[in-house]
């Protein structure tokens, strides 16, 4: 028989794996525990990268880095939270118009959204495509989870209207107070063929953030990745997924 001490540490142990495994599920980007998660394309890919730009979108960082990438020829993927959209529609349609790809980001961008049921998901989903269809006419099939936090509520909510949840495989770090120099040196090491990275245009509601490191950061980041060989390619280029309904939501 074993005694209660053993017991106690045993079950102590099988709490703390369970959690651990709980954890990595949720909170690492790539993480496909809970489901399938795209986080890069394959090895076998052109040499390109896909950047990615998230919480938009925002006057005074969005409209300036699209400057920036018409500027380097640059096609990239945004995506935008819902609230954002409409507040600034004419940016979102200028996104769509310019040639860039656009995801959907939730509505709210809640730093609690891990608590959520699969009907917060989808509500969460279903607003920001209705709020995107609205201006461009068609809907995303491209969703990235706030923070890239996700769980068997996201997956189910995400599979409920046929969206591919995408995080990232290479992380810029400008969501908090960084500058041009960090992020470039930080992404351009870590970039491989197939590599998704993720930066930030925009403001969650609710925030305050100067976009100004990011901004600074878009030219210098392309040139260092066309001078090792790798180009910035739309999302749906990268992974040869279909990016936009053009039905109705149901």
């Amino acid at each position: 028989m074993i005694d209660p001490e053993t017991q106690l540490a045993v079950g102590s142990a099988l709490v703390a794996a369970s959690a651990g495994f709980a954890s990595c599920a949720t909170f690492i980007p790539g993480s496909r525990i809970w489901g399938p998660i795209i986080s890069h394309g394959t090895a076998d890919d052109p040499p390109r990268v896909a950047l990615t730009f998230d919480d938009g979108p925002t006057a005074g960082g969005t409209d300036r880095i699209l400057d920036l990438l018409a500027e380097s020829n640059v096609k990239a993927t945004f995506f935008v939270i819902g609230a954002n959209v409409e507040r600034a529609p004419e940016l979102l349609r200028r996104i769509h118009h310019e040639g860039h790809l656009i995801g959907n980001h939730t509505f709210d961008h809640s730093r609690w959204c891990t608590t959520g049921l699969t009907k917060y998901w989808r509500r969460q989903i279903d607003k920001t495509d209705a709020a995107i269809q609205r201006v461009i006419g068609i809907r995303p099939l491209f969703f990235r989870p706030p923070i890239g936090h996700k769980t068997p509520h996201t997956i189910s909510a995400a599979r409920t209207h046929g969206h591919a949840i995408v995080n990232w495989s290479v992380r810029a770090w400008d969501g908090i107070p960084t500058t041009p120099e960090k992020i470039i040196a930080h992404v351009v090491p870590r970039c491989r063929r197939g590599s998704i990275v993720v930066l930030h245009d925009g403001v969650e509601p609710g925030r305050v953030r100067d976009p100004w490191a990011t901004i600074a950061a878009v030219k210098g980041l392309v040139t260092s990745l066309r001078n090792r060989g790798l180009e910035p390619v739309r999302l749906d280029e990268l992974t040869g997924l279909i990016p936009y309904c053009t039905t109705g939501i149901s």
